[in-house]
């Protein structure tokens, strides 16, 4: 199956760039989500939760999804949007702004950690793609 993973985190971007397309989003989760909204809008599949884990949006600033992107169609129009994927990166964009992110995390240390689970959540979600 075709995809990408779409991700801030640069933890998961060296991971998995040598043997996965992946796109690195220079920015906050926000910037990911809103990066996800678009590309579902123009057709692509979320291959996994945007809010996957016990993680909220306003916890972590790391954030790694899979896409699989659509095939071009033949006449150049735009594939259908998935409505499913729609729904579900509507509401992790609207979950962000709902939550107030009260600090933003600068610590190295806590940053590392929060790198190393997101990589792990993504970890899991690439086993499962690509079985």
């Amino acid at each position: 199956m075709k995809y990408i993973i779409l991700t801030n985190n640069p933890l998961a971007e060296d991971e998995f760039k040598e043997t996965h397309d992946v796109e690195f989003v220079d920015g906050k989760l926000i910037d990911v989500l809103i990066k996800a909204r678009d590309m579902v809008n123009c057709g692509a599949v979320l291959l996994n939760h945007p809010l996957y884990g016990s993680v909220k949006p306003n916890e972590t600033p790391y954030r790694s999804l899979l896409i699989k992107c659509p095939a071009e169609p033949a006449d150049g129009s735009f594939p259908a949007a998935d409505p499913e994927s729609v729904r579900l990166i509507g509401n992790a964009v609207n979950a962000f702004r709902k939550f107030i992110v009260k600090k933003e995390i600068t610590n190295p240390s806590l940053l590392e950690d929060f790198q190393v689970v997101d990589l792990s959540l993504l970890k899991s979600a690439v086993a499962a793609a690509d079985r």
